[in-house]
Parts: C-alpha cells; sequence; structure tokens
C-alpha cells in the first residue's frame, strides 16, 4: 500500500479502504448527484468463458426469449 502521509487524520482510514478496493479491482465511479457508484473491473476467466459460451446454449436461449414474452411464472 502506498504511504498516506500527505493525507489528514481524519481520511486515512479511508484512503486505505479505498486503495484496498481499488487493488480488489474495483471502481468507485462519481455520478451527476454527487453519488458514487461502485463498479466490479475484475472478472474472472470462468465468467469470460461462461459470458462466451451462453448464446450458444438451447435451454438458456428458450428461457431468455420465455422471459421476454413474459411467459415464465415467477417463483412462490
Amino acid at each position: 500500500m502506498g504511504s498516506v502521509a500527505h493525507v489528514e487524520e481524519e481520511t486515512k482510514e479511508l484512503a486505505k479502504d479505498v486503495h484496498r478496493l481499488a487493488c480488489l479491482g474495483v471502481r468507485l465511479m462519481s455520478i451527476s448527484d454527487g453519488g458514487v457508484t461502485v463498479q466490479n473491473g475484475a472478472e474472472s476467466s470462468l465468467v469470460v468463458r461462461v459470458k462466451e459460451k451462453q448464446d450458444n446454449d438451447s435451454i438458456l436461449l428458450e428461457l431468455k426469449g420465455a422471459v421476454h414474452q413474459q411467459r415464465v411464472e415467477v417463483f412462490s
């Protein structure tokens, strides 16, 4: 972790937390109303492979179509 010597004492813990999040691949983005959005910037290789193959799965495509046509009953 980098030095926090230049950071005011009250915000040192916040600076450390932001640095830890950055090391995990998490991105903090400012939004127009003054808030902050958190986005996970890292994806595992498994997630990448699943995303590549999901449009080739006939059962998944059928389920997606049913959802878009609102033919799927909500779980109860």
